[in-house]
């Protein structure tokens, strides 16, 4: 039984990450609350355009990225796991690059004890949090308040001006399909601009990433090393990213 309202919304975000639709009558029953409990759970959620409802249940807002509150509430242990094995590939002294996103956060806490990095990112929170462990640089740019970040023409133009060693990149779905995919013009091309900046990328992508579509495709980077995950994906995914030449890091 999942008794705090937190943890059911993070259940049921959780679930929905993994498909995209769910009956009101099954998740009472897999959380183990009735169903006027879960009929104010999936209001709450809605209100704060989390999910869609419907009759009888409630669908999964596959077009447009969650705000930034929604995305650290699911799946904080796999996003923990990518951000440690991340963190591992970092060494003291060098440059990065870090887009923005809840695991890109995850990462910035795990990369505290390093020393002497150099550090450009358009996310807020990364720059709050590393701000007294490194050299940060902050992006400038159109302010977006549901993703805490800065973004538009103005922060890529700011990007491409400096070189980094590592750029670390987080991606809006992981499909069979469509390949590697996004969001948004503005943040995808950021995070072009952050690649081509780097000498080496890594993509960072947890499960709940595997098969969510996106209206943007990526062409994949030359400077591309791997794609970090906390699970595999399925066999049509892992044709994929074998066909694209990407390889996979699981943390």
């Amino acid at each position: 039984m999942t008794n705090l309202p937190i943890q059911r919304h993070r259940a049921i975000l959780d679930l929905l990450e993994r498909a995209e639709t769910a009956r009101t009558s099954d998740l009472a029953a897999q959380l183990g609350v009735t169903r006027e409990t879960i009929r104010t759970d999936l209001a709450h959620l809605a209100g704060r355009g989390l999910l869609r409802l419907v009759y009888g249940g409630v669908v999964r807002l596959g077009l447009h990225e969650p705000d930034l509150q929604a995305r650290l509430a699911t799946n904080i242990e796999g996003k923990t796991r990518i951000a440690r094995r991340a963190a591992e590939l970092v060494p003291d002294g060098v440059r990065l690059a870090l887009d923005c996103g809840s695991t890109t956060l995850a990462l910035a806490r795990a990369l505290r004890a390093r020393v002497g990095l150099k550090i450009w990112t358009n996310d807020i929170a990364i720059a709050q949090e590393l701000g007294d462990r490194a050299e940060m640089t902050l992006l400038g740019g159109v302010f977006s308040v549901p993703h805490n970040t800065t973004t538009g023409p103005d922060a890529a133009e700011m990007m491409a001006g400096y070189n980094v060693d590592l750029a670390f990149i987080s991606l809006g779905g992981l499909c069979a399909a469509q390949g590697l995919t996004d969001f948004d013009r503005d943040g995808l091309s950021l995070r072009n601009t952050m690649r081509a900046m780097a000498t080496d990328c890594y993509f960072l992508a947890d499960h709940g990433k595997f098969g969510r579509p996106a209206p943007l495709r990526w062409k994949l980077p030359a400077t591309a090393k791997a794609v970090i995950c906390d699970r595999a994906p399925g066999p049509k995914e892992q044709a994929m990213l074998n066909e694209i030449g990407l390889p996979l890091i699981l943390a």
